[in-house]
């Protein structure tokens, strides 16, 4: 029987949720774990990595720096490739492998839809979903190839996939246009994939109104008066949520791993 091990890849993983997210997964890690920290700066990725260490030693990371979510190819090319080379020789073998989708942008927010051109149009659904598409197929593929595949494992591991989703993927609000369809979309592909993949879990998990520089960015850009003065409210009073509370959360069901494979789960539902 293999011993448990869990293999965690986290995008935008350097800063905000993602580098929360990476940090309580090493506060909870109860197994053997590995973590892969994917982002842009190798400096800022090292210094999380860094951080994981000091939290637990015991927790093996790597990173993959300067990739490039500007297309589907260039996320594959600079991701799924890298990735594949850095898992082949992992020991123990790895029985789970979690795939964290956090990184992503959220579009002129000042903005409202009859206000868009074509090449922000194009440039925002290739960093946000042909990207993101290419990540999931791809890392579907690295863990669970044809059976008759030359690289086929005797033992492929549990596969979960994350989408870091929001409210903004199930109900609309004004100016928010790109980052909507884009959030829905993410939502709706792992869906696709519960239908599809048995093995394969997945969750769209909505993080809450975060106390981070996106929310600090949306406070200052968002053309809609009524939801700044709605988040501008929320800051003064501290009512937004802290990154490491909603981290906590999620990581909470992942070790459970009892949500409905497919579902989208908010912060404020748990």
């Amino acid at each position: 029987m293999l011993l448990p091990h869990t293999l965690y890849v986290i995008t935008g993983a350097n800063r905000g949720f993602g580098q929360a997210v990476a940090n309580s997964i090493a506060s909870k890690a109860k197994h053997n774990v590995t973590m892969i920290l994917v982002g842009r700066q190798r400096d800022a990725l090292d210094r999380a990595a860094l951080q994981i260490q000091h939290l637990n030693q015991a927790i093996e990371t790597r990173v993959i720096p300067d990739v490039s979510f500007e297309s589907a190819t260039a996320a594959s090319t600079s991701v799924i490739i890298e990735l594949e080379t850095m898992v082949t020789n992992l020991q123990p073998p790895v029985t789970r492998a979690v795939l964290v989708n956090n990184a992503g942008s959220t579009g002129d927010l000042s903005k409202k839809v009859s206000e868009y051109d074509a090449q922000e149009i194009q440039t925002y659904l290739n960093l946000n979903i042909a990207s993101y598409i290419a990540l999931v197929s791809g890392f579907i593929r690295l863990f669970q190839p044809k059976e008759n595949s030359e690289t086929a494992r005797p033992f492929p591991p549990e596969l979960t996939i994350v989408n870091i989703s929001s409210l903004l993927a199930v109900q609309p609000f004004a100016n928010w246009g790109l980052y909507a369809s884009g959030k829905a979309a993410r939502d709706m592909l792992l869906g696709v994939v519960a239908k599809e993949e048995e093995s394969v879990r997945t969750l769209s998990y909505a993080p809450g109104p975060l106390d981070n520089e996106m929310q600090k960015h949306v406070r200052e850009t968002l053309g809609d008066a009524q939801q700044k003065k709605l988040y501008t409210d929320m800051a003064n009073e501290k009512k937004l949520v802290s990154m490491s509370a909603s981290a906590d959360k999620l990581v909470e069901l992942l070790q459970s791993n009892t949500f409905e494979s497919g579902a989208h789960i908010d912060f404020f539902d748990l």
